[in-house]
């Protein structure tokens, strides 16, 4: 009888354990008024992996205790709230030729930051109509002048 409750309770261990973030890549996608898309393949995690990130590396405005919010790596982060949102700000860079810039090439980059309401089914976040401004910082080489570009973002698993 010991046997039997032993092998249901392991059943239902590694069934509850199945879908884990982290295993699988998500496709976070900003897609800029200007008809222009950037993609980016990010492994989420609700945890900090060890070693791999230090509270001050991480904005200061995200002071993440467990279960606040989701890891996407490189030491960046995103805030759950309470309302189910993900909101974020980090640096990053794109390279290639975009619209915004008058289709010239090269390696744009900035602050992105990002909110959005997100859906949890079982372990895996999805947002499907986020909104984000990017403060665009050097614009200077492309001849223009730093702007903030709007648009919207999704993020959901490959």
């Amino acid at each position: 009888m010991k046997r039997l409750i032993y092998i249901i309770v392991c059943c239902f261990l590694v069934w509850g354990c199945k879908k884990e973030n982290g295993k699988k890549p998500y496709d976070f996608a900003l897609y800029f008024d200007s008809s222009d898309e950037w993609h980016y393949e990010w492994k989420i995690y609700e945890k900090p992996k060890k070693n791999n990130y230090n509270q001050s590396d991480l904005p200061y405005t995200i002071d993440l205790e467990p279960g606040t919010g989701i890891y996407l790596g490189d030491h960046r982060a995103l805030y759950k709230t309470d309302s189910e949102k993900l909101m974020g700000t980090f640096f990053i860079e794109n390279t290639g030729v975009t619209l915004f810039s008058g289709t010239q090439s090269g390696s744009f980059e900035g602050y992105l930051t990002v909110e959005g309401s997100y859906k949890k089914h079982f372990r895996e976040f999805i947002v499907e109509d986020g909104t984000f401004e990017f403060l665009w910082t050097n614009a200077e080489v492309y001849g223009m002048q730093d702007t903030v570009l709007k648009g919207k973002w999704t993020m959901k698993w490959k």
